[in-house]
């Protein structure tokens, strides 16, 4: 697909906006669910402010400047809105195309350049960086016995001192395992994402035991890249547009008929929605892009699946009792709609209901490199989950996402008194077939 030019993007950009302020009636109901606005309660922080907005600029009527920019950085493309929005407005398209006008104009901010860049190199040379990178860990942070995770040793931006910092991986998943299980059986790809590849191995490899216990193989293609979802939020199209085309030729293994697994709500969201919503019309890329988001289900709904639930149940009939309360990724309830799946499944890794938070469906304000960029508003967001967590008195803060739990760990050691351990549901689902 030809390059375009700044007026082709332009009037790309008037065409997308004027799409979305027609659909958008100025009901408010998006001020009801927004996690930004709950906290900065500014009709400029609202889905239909930012539609409104980026109409004028779209026509020209406000200039693409820092502070026009800081309004759009604020959103954590959680997709609540666009759940919410009885009309079909999609402020995060929105969002997401105004942000790619912004790096067009003003460049990307330097932390999610940084993001970006890294994650987007070629595997080998990430792989090695983080090899190189788990053993400087031990330079700069210390490991606490008692929790997970490490402190850091001295001040370093953007790390204060209570940080969670996840621990990198000596080995990444993906050099760790590429089939798991007997040929002969049925299998699925494993699009990892980059937690699970490069930190929360352990996440992967509960996928795999969950799985193989189930008769089904594993195959995870080594040549699988980052889902680009950091570099989508940044304003980074032709990063993402790399990254999409690394992942066609690498999700391919199999054919049509093997479906393809996530264990992170954003990766999988990426993967049937994100690459369609952004290059649906380039011809080139839009037939892979389609078989990949046909065959992709997030790991719970791929188990609640009616020719699994029966074995998995049996598997797990003796499991010890638990008590769980359970956080919804914004990016699985709310953009791929997998409400009662998840809970299905931790119903059987725990032995009984979910302890319900108030607010299961409250984003936990990590946003990708949005807790980074506006660290502040992102702990207040977080501090409210942490607390309706807590309220539940669970054994377990269960999830479907590496990053949640990056930012409920997070929180968890901020708050006084709280000790709750926070795993993703594979996790207490391997545990319960293991006992």
């Amino acid at each position: 697909m030809a390059k375009q030019t700044q007026a082709e993007k332009l009037a790309a950009l008037q065409k997308l906006v004027k799409n979305e302020t027609d659909k958008c009636i100025r009901c408010g109901e998006c001020r009801t669910v927004c996690p930004v606005f709950g906290e900065t309660p500014l009709e400029r922080y609202t889905a239909r402010g930012k539609i409104a907005i980026a109409d004028s600029l779209a026509r020209g009527e406000l200039e693409f400047d820092a502070h026009t920019r800081e309004l759009f950085d604020n959103c954590l493309l959680c997709t609540g809105c666009a759940s919410q929005c009885s009309s079909g407005a999609r402020a995060d398209k929105v969002v997401i195309a105004v942000r790619e006008a912004f790096a067009d104009k003003l460049g990307v901010p330097l932390v999610k350049k940084a993001v970006a860049q890294a994650l987007s190199l070629p595997g080998g040379v990430l792989e090695t960086g983080a090899r190189i990178g788990s053993a400087a860990q031990k330079l700069a942070f210390k490991a606490v016995p008692e929790t997970s995770g490490l402190y850091r040793r001295f001040a370093m931006p953007l790390v204060d001192k209570d940080q969670y910092v996840p621990q990198l991986a000596a080995t990444p998943f993906r050099n760790a395992v590429r089939f798991a299980g007997n040929p002969d059986q049925p299998k699925v790809i494993f699009f990892t994402g980059c937690m699970t590849n490069y930190f929360m191995t352990e996440i992967g490899h509960s996928l795999v035991k969950v799985l193989n216990a189930l008769g089904v193989a594993v195959e995870v293609p080594p040549d699988q890249a980052c889902c680009g979802m950091p570099m989508l939020a940044s304003g980074e199209h032709e990063i993402v547009r790399k990254q999409a085309r690394r992942n066609i030729g690498a999700l391919a293994l199999g054919g049509a008929d093997v479906p393809i697994v996530t264990a992170c709500a954003s990766c999988g969201h990426m993967l049937k929605h994100g690459y369609l919503d952004r290059f649906g019309d380039d011809p080139g890329l839009a037939p892979g892009l389609e078989d990949i988001a046909a065959r992709t289900r997030d790991i719970t709904e791929f188990l609640a699946a009616d020719a699994l639930r029966d074995r998995l149940a049996a598997l797990t009939a003796k499991a010890a009792r638990r008590s769980a309360t359970y956080h919804d990724p914004c990016h699985l309830r709310k953009a791929q709609k997998l409400v009662t799946e998840p809970r299905r499944i931790l119903e059987m890794a725990t032995g009984g209901a979910v302890d319900e938070m108030r607010h299961p469906e409250a984003c936990c304000g990590l946003g990708g490199t949005y807790c980074l960029a506006n660290m502040e508003r992102s702990k207040q967001i977080q501090a409210k989950k942490i607390e309706d967590a807590v309220s539940t008195r669970a054994d377990v803060v269960a999830t479907a996402c590496p990053g949640c739990i990056l930012q409920l760990r997070d929180g968890m050691r901020r708050r006084k008194g709280a000790n709750m351990p926070v795993k993703h549901i594979i996790q207490l689902l391997a545990e319960a077939i293991g006992a």
